[in-house]
This record gives structure tokens, sequence and C-alpha cells, in this order.
């Protein structure tokens, strides 16, 4: 049975939660989510967000899950817990096939990796739990609007995040076309955060001989681990713009091994990730298809255009970009 409601009918799922878990899977050009299964998704809408979002992450740079999710919530109606475990499944493709290329290399610290990962599926499960309790918590009245706790926040990590990220692009950006006109200074060395927390004796101390590290406290690989498993599990994003800095200026581990450690260490957390997210009914397989051969193709087709195309004037672009999303995030939020 179909429930023949359009996309705007995103809010009936809470006034009608009976009607939550009526479900088809096809139907024309449209198809139905469970939950909520009264709520009509447009596939060519679908596609063409998959290829925009990969385009923009392969043309930038920039990993596509941090647009992703909130795009599909923005865009799609799709309720926050089911974009975020349908595009941490879509993830897990794409860290294989990233895996399967970095094999090649061979430059892992399989030690390193799997005492991350003891903090890291901890954390996973940690930010899926605190997700599952959002969703759950129903709604709250601020400033006479009546809005679901799961949409005011994770509209608030994620604005954060994006402006974070966008600042990060604009900077940049803004960096090279000073370079282009001006002589511009070397920077003042930076403090060794790495040496002095690995200098922190809190037992047990473990060495990493394949990233010739001598001596270093558990405590702090779990630590970042744990943090970036959070943000997977909560966020549906790699962590990876969190972990591979942890990994170089925390820990000290080399760039090289940095990449290849990451890359592994995400694989395994993302398998989880996808585990538990869809036992708790977070994965979507029609989105997590059609998102995934979508990206992959818009991401191949920027990756290509970047070559001939990128200049620091479009990563100002994407930057303005970045806050018109923030924008209507919360316009959709209070409307």
């Amino acid at each position: 049975m179909m429930i023949p409601l359009p996309l705007a009918s995103y809010w009936h799922q809470y006034l009608h939660p009976e009607l939550t878990r009526l479900a088809e899977p096809v139907q024309g050009w449209f198809y139905t989510i469970q939950p909520p299964g009264d709520l009509l998704v447009n596939l060519w809408a679908l596609i063409g967000l998959g290829l925009i979002v990969g385009l923009l992450a392969g043309f930038f740079g920039v990993g596509g899950g941090f647009v992703m999710t909130p795009l599909l919530n923005l865009i799609a109606n799709v309720p926050y817990n089911v974009a975020v475990g349908t595009d941490l499944t879509q993830m897990l493709g794409t860290a294989t096939i990233a895996n399967l290329r970095q094999r090649e290399f061979g430059y892992v610290d399989y030690k390193l990796a799997l005492l991350m990962l003891l903090g890291s599926i901890i954390g996973v499960e940690t930010g899926a739990q605190f997700l599952e309790f959002l969703k759950a918590s129903g709604a709250i009245r601020l400033g006479g609007y009546r809005l679901e706790l799961v949409q005011l926040v994770m509209t608030s990590v994620y604005s954060m995040l994006l402006g974070w990220i966008g600042s990060l692009v604009y900077r940049e950006a803004q960096a090279v076309l000073r370079a282009r006109t001006t002589w511009v200074a070397p920077p003042p060395p930076e403090i060794p955060v790495a040496s002095r927390l690995r200098s922190i004796n809190l037992p047990p101390m473990i060495s990493l001989p394949v990233s010739g590290v001598e001596s270093i406290s558990l405590w702090l690989i779990l630590a970042v681990g744990w943090v970036a498993g959070v943000l997977t599990g909560l966020l549906g994003v790699s962590g990876g713009f969190l972990r591979m800095p942890a990994l170089i200026y925390v820990l000290g581990i080399p760039t090289v091994v940095s990449i290849g450690t990451n890359l592994f260490e995400l694989l395994v957390a993302a398998i989880y990730g996808t585990l538990t997210h869809s036992l708790k009914g977070n994965v979507e397989l029609i989105l997590v298809i059609i998102l995934l051969v979508s990206s992959t193709i818009g991401s191949s087709l920027g990756a290509a255009l970047q070559r001939k195309f990128a200049t620091p004037r479009l990563q100002q672009i994407f930057a303005g970009l970045i806050v018109v999303i923030i924008f209507l995030m919360f316009l959709k939020l209070f409307s």
C-alpha cells in the first residue's frame, strides 16, 4: 500500500506515527522510504543529488559525506537518521575501493589501525546510540516553534561542521591568491604538539615500529579513534578530516603511513557503522545504490574538470555555496 502524499508530507510522520511503517519499493519514478513509509522520493532528484555531490567532492578534493547527509534531508526530505545510515553504507563502498587501490602501496600500520579501531568502534556505537536517543526524544518548543530535537541538533552540528570546512576552503583560496600577487613570508614554526603528547607517560605505553614511533600512550590512540568514530556514527561522515590531522600532528605518524592507515581504519569502522545502523532501521538500500553509482560518476567527472578549470575563485564560490546550504537548512528547520 502506498500513501499518496507529496514530499511536503515529511512532517506527517510525526502527527501520524501509525503510518510510518507502510512502504512500497518502487512506483514509476517515485518510491517510499521506510521509515517513514509515507515519504515519496523522486529518483531523478536522488540521481541528480548524487551527481552533484560527487562532482563537488571530485572537483574540490573534499569528502562528499559532510554535504550528502544534510542535502538528503534538505532536498529530498529524508529523515536525518535514515540519511546518516544510508550515507554511511554508501561510504562503505567507496572505502572498499580506496583500500583496494591503497594495497598496491602497502603503507599501512596495521598495529596502529587495530588499536584505533578499539576506540573507533566504541565511538561509532556511541554516535549511533545518541542519534537513536535524538530520534526518540520527540519535539520541543523553541521561540514559538515546534521543533523535532533530532532536526534541531543535527542541523546545528552539520552547520558548524560545514562552516568550519567552508572557512578552511576559503582561507586556502585566499592564501593562493595572495601568493600570486605578493611575496608571503613563511609561517613561524609550529609548536610540536605531537612531541608533547607522546611524552605523556600514561601507561600502558606501546611502540609502533612501522610508523617509527618508539613509545606512545595507548590511551591517546584510543581517544583519537573514539572521537573520529563518534563523528562517523552520529553524522555518517568518514571522520578523515579529523583523523588524518590527528594521525600526523598529534600521534606524529608519517603522512604516507597515515593515508593508508586511515583508509583501512575507515573501512572497518564503516562496516561496523553500516551494521549497527542497519539493525536500527536507518539504512535504505535503494538510496545507497542510487547514491553510490551517481556520486561515483560525479566524482570521476569532477576530478577530470578539476585538472582543467580549478581556480581559487571557484574555491571561494564553493565556500559561498556552503553558506547558502547552512542558511537553507535553518530556513527549513523553522519553516
